[in-house]
């Protein structure tokens, strides 16, 4: 009878892993799909995939990085390493997605009702009401699960050294970046006068870096492996072409109004095929 519990709830941990991987890449799609549905209203594209945020895909896109934010943060990375960069990847998707970029853009099939950023170039007092809104419950929300996860894992461990003590070091080191990540992020947002203006792009960019870093993790675990090496050079490939990327068109921006979108919408789909990857490698387990 244990054994028979042991195998069902083995099948059912593989089953909501997988379904969790590939939601994430379900959430990518749902809003690539959104922004052809845009596209197909008008005749042009917005300059930055944030600039939707100010069209009709606004509550898609929210909404997905929100999601996206939840799942990197609550599946378990094959190393410490990696779990630490996909938890600090999705700490910072939330901050792309509540505090908005002020490069608007000129691209909608309905106008805002209301502008988003005012003649001297400000975000509107609507928006940053948003922004104080959010990310304040954002750090609170935040600040709140870490303490109840220390608190758990001291009970259950019956250790109150718990925290200090689980896992290994990369484990260890991100479970205290965290902290000083919501910390720091309290401190900035309450003192840091262009928060509500600077906030998106910094994060987006330290988004996209931890990403690119959890793939290079992947390839440098699986360096020294045995033939067939197909997994170490496709993701030694992709974290190179995530690197790459920005190097070659950040220079076009002055001249190409859409290098941030296509640099945006590059960097998801090389990440989104690496989660393919490496669902596919991790298919029949769990970790």
């Amino acid at each position: 009878m244990t054994e028979g519990r042991e195998r069902t709830a083995d099948t059912a941990a593989i089953k909501t892993y997988r379904y969790l991987r590939i939601s994430m890449v379900g959430a990518v799609v749902l809003l690539g799909v959104s922004i052809l549905i845009e596209r197909s209203n008008v005749d042009c594209w917005q300059t930055s995939v944030s600039a939707y945020y100010y069209t009709p895909v606004g509550a898609i896109f929210v909404g997905m990085l929100m999601a996206i934010g939840l799942c990197l943060i609550v599946i378990k990375g094959s190393t410490g390493w990696e779990d630490a960069t996909l938890n600090a990847a999705g700490m910072l998707a939330p901050i792309v997605a509540v505090v908005p970029t002020t490069d608007v853009g000129l691209c909608w099939s309905q106008s805002p009702g209301r502008l988003p950023v005012d003649d001297d170039g400000n975000l509107s007092a609507w928006v940053t009401a948003n922004v104080d809104n959010n990310i304040t419950a954002l750090l609170i929300a935040g600040i709140a699960g870490l303490l109840v996860a220390a608190l758990i894992a001291s009970i259950v461990t019956n250790n109150v050294k718990a925290v200090a003590e689980v896992g290994d070091r990369a484990t260890r080191l991100g479970l205290l970046a965290a902290m000083v990540f919501l910390l720091s992020g309290a401190v900035l947002f309450v003192v840091w006068d262009d928060f509500n203006t600077r906030a998106h792009g910094i994060a987006a960019v330290l988004m996209f870096l931890f990403l690119a870093l959890a793939v290079g993790s992947n390839a440098w675990d699986r360096r020294s492996e045995p033939a067939p090496r197909t997994y170490f050079w496709s993701y030694a490939s992709i974290a190179g072409a995530m690197v790459v990327a920005p190097a070659v068109m950040y220079p076009l921006g002055s001249s190409w109004r859409h290098m941030v979108l296509v640099l945006e919408a590059t960097e998801i789909s090389l990440f989104a095929i690496f989660w393919l990857v490496q669902t596919r490698e991790h298919w029949g387990e769990t970790v």
